[in-house]
């Protein structure tokens, strides 16, 4: 009788093995993270040497970009720090504010490419793809210790690599803070992984490291240790293992030194950047308010990503509004969804959506920084995230495979040509400063920023016309800020002439009749029209409304002291 009960349970769980082979899925070895046969390490070899090719494809039309001016001339072409044979000492200086941010292995990198092809923007690209790629293959090799058949690793990978809210970070070069912290988060995650499946401290200290220099290019990655943990939890569950009760609290003393370690970079690059650029102030229901609106955005975009952009409007959040409460709704029915179905989702999808939240907390904005000047979001912010939903979207296929719903390898396929395809043709928006710009230009045809930026690009090029056109855009965005029209005056003048800036100040002028950069100009196209009396007065009322050390006040008494001083033309 025992013996009998004996084979039907052996007879059972051959089949369950067997079932889950044909499936897609490796046998329990491999999903413990052993050594797989020679079979499945040859088909996962084929798998990621495809996936690399994927990638490289998508991306080509980065290898021959130019540099883009948002950021790039501060990061780069115009930073004098990276020309210095001593400037790598400022990068790691937390006391120096002379670099833009406290990143100091980007900056470093940045600062040695210097020295091996000058401001050749094709070798910055190339460094950006090739931390990508390698990225991309230790996502993939990641997926295939968690248990994942080779084509649903192909299937993480390529959401990982060619979704195309991924392209910003790759195309741009002023985001290798993303392509190299990302690449040393991996390779701690990895670390992290052999060391707990080799019970190993020199594993733990590889991990360590890795996840040190990982935040020394972007703080971003401060939670994700937490991800080391709960995929290994994760993984346990999916093989069936009983976690232990002291398994959390184990895991918590690991995690100490690189929590500790997050915390402290975090408040340094937070004092680095607050001291540089103070941020906009927002109360608590306003934070809120960004933090969930951006939560569902993201989701968003990663469900459907169209009208992709490198900078979104900023939203005008009203707590009055109806409109931003829908996200807090959505958010919260979500959570209960998950928690309520919490022993029927399967572990991995927790894991990889838990993974996708920890690395968008730090920037939905209960903490405000700098970029919250531009624009509450930024696709660039998801690329940490996107392991986890790479980790979500093959964990359903290994499913539904299961059931033989679907093909796992002609659906992963199928998605990496699409996502693939989707991602080459928003790589193309980057390829020199026009074609960003114009982009921008359209999600935000009468945004400052973009308007601004093109505006600049024409004036750069000497194209008047095209400058004033998108700088009276750019001044009609923001009608107060003296700078802006200042440029939009400039070109105007080039374009046109001093008559067409005079009377496009005296029409400006009846809607803000105290605005002082009006009168100061419309004085200086008067006085080359050789209207001194009127310039005269224009340069008086400059002076009254301007503030009392501002440069348009300094440049309207200069003005008028010199005209002033002018012969007056009597005979003698």
């Amino acid at each position: 009788m025992e013996k009998g009960k004996q084979r039907k349970h052996r007879s059972r769980a051959s089949s369950e093995r067997s079932s889950s082979t044909r499936a897609g899925n490796p046998p329990s070895s491999a999903r413990s993270g052993e050594q797989p046969q020679s079979g499945t390490d040859s088909a996962g070899g084929s798998w990621l040497v495809l996936l690399l090719i994927a990638t490289v494809v998508a991306y080509l039309p980065t290898l021959g970009a130019d540099f883009v001016r948002w950021d790039d001339q501060f990061y780069v072409t115009e930073n004098e720090l990276i020309r210095d044979a001593d400037g790598w000492k400022a990068f790691w200086d937390p006391t120096d504010r002379r670099a833009p941010q406290f990143y100091p292995l980007v900056f470093s990198s940045y600062w040695l490419e210097y020295r091996l092809w000058g401001l050749d923007p094709r070798g910055y690209h190339a460094v950006n793809l090739a931390l990508h790629l390698g990225s991309t293959a230790m996502a993939f090799v990641l997926a295939r210790w968690w248990g994942f058949s080779a084509a649903a690793s192909f299937l993480v990978g390529a959401v990982f690599a060619l979704h195309p809210v991924q392209v910003a970070s790759v195309a741009w070069v002023s985001e290798r803070k993303n392509a190299l912290c990302g690449f040393f988060l991996l390779a701690a995650f990895a670390a992290f992984w052999k060391a707990r499946k080799a019970n190993s401290n020199g594993w733990l200290a590889a991990s360590f490291l890795c996840f040190a220099a990982s935040l020394l290019s972007k703080t971003q990655a401060l939670l994700l240790p937490l991800s080391f943990a709960l995929f290994d939890w994760a993984d346990r569950r999916t093989r069936g293992e009983d976690v232990p009760r002291t398994f959390w609290k184990e895991t918590a003393l690991t995690l100490v030194p690189f929590l500790a370690l997050s915390a402290l970079l975090a408040w340094m690059t937070i004092r680095f950047e607050h001291d540089r650029w103070p941020p906009l102030a927002y109360s608590w229901l306003e934070r809120f308010l960004i933090a969930t609106n951006a939560l569902v955005f993201y989701v968003l975009s990663v469900i459907w990503p169209a009208g992709l952009s490198p900078i979104y409007p900023k939203w005008n959040i009203d707590p009055a509004a109806l409109r931003w409460w829908i996200a807090p709704g959505l958010v919260g029915v979500g959570c209960f969804a998950l928690w309520f179905w919490r022993r029927v989702v399967p572990p991995r999808v927790l894991a990889g959506l838990a993974h996708f939240l920890l690395g968008l907390v730090p920037v939905l904005g209960i903490v405000p920084f700098n970029f919250f000047t531009y624009s509450f979001v930024a696709d660039h912010f998801l690329y940490f995230s996107m392991l986890g939903v790479g980790a979500v979207v093959a964990a359903v296929g290994a499913r539904l495979g299961e059931r033989k719903l679907v093909p796992i390898p002609a659906a992963a396929t199928a998605l990496a040509l699409i996502l693939g395809g989707l991602s080459f043709h928003e790589a193309m928006h980057w390829r020199d400063n026009l074609s960003f710009w114009l982009h921008v230009r359209q999600g935000d045809p009468d945004g400052f920023l973009p308007n601004f930026n093109l505006g600049l690009h024409f004036r750069r090029e000497q194209n008047w016309p095209e400058a004033t056109r998108y700088f009276r855009t750019a001044a009609e965005a923001r009608p107060a800020a003296d700078f802006v029209f200042r440029r939009y005056a400039e070109a105007l003048r080039y374009a046109h002439g001093p008559q067409a800036v005079a009377e496009m100040c005296t029409e400006w002028l009846k809607t803000a009749p105290r605005f002082a950069p009006a009168y100061l100009e419309r004085g200086l196209a008067r006085e080359q029209l050789g209207q001194g009396v009127e310039a005269a007065e224009d340069y008086e009322l400059a002076v009254r409304f301007a503030p009392g050390g501002s440069a348009i006040a300094s440049e309207a008494r200069a003005r008028l002291a010199a005209l002033r001083a002018q012969p007056t033309g009597h005979d003698p």
